[in-house]
């Protein structure tokens, strides 16, 4: 289980979060029977892990971007936002386990800024001891 819970933490950090197919549905405006059919047609990556299915956020928001719905005016703002708040309340316990539908993408991404930041700041300090020296 351990194992299974590792490579959906590492696919949520390539994939910027999975969701199920009810919140994939909630964010494409569609119905979760269209999700499953988007993922038999190989629209949509089917991800497995612990018997659940998921997709990809990052070919969610892509289809999103191509907004390919056939005579639908853009969703205002404050409904987008109510969709995102209806996917999070649906998130299942075992994507609650690893911190929401994107949680290891996100942690991963600050790690990599604390990194980068990190690398930045001793530059600037070998910077100053070597002027200190001289």
């Amino acid at each position: 289980m351990r194992r299974e819970l590792q490579r959906m933490s590492d696919a949520m950090v390539e994939e910027k979060g999975l969701l199920n197919h009810a919140q994939a549905a909630l964010m494409l405006d569609v119905s979760t029977k269209r999700v499953g059919e988007l993922v038999k047609l190989g629209k949509l990556t089917r991800f497995d892990f612990l018997g659940r299915t998921y997709v990809s956020m990052r070919e969610i928001w892509e289809r999103n971007r191509q907004e390919l719905r056939a005579g639908r005016p853009a969703r205002p703002v404050g409904r987008r936002v109510a969709t995102s708040l209806k996917a999070a309340v649906q998130t299942d316990s075992l994507q609650a386990r690893l911190g929401g539908y994107a949680g290891p993408y996100h942690r991963a991404k600050h790690k990599e800024a604390k990194r980068k930041r990190r690398e930045r700041d001793k530059t600037i300090w070998r910077g100053i001891k070597e002027s200190a020296k001289k």
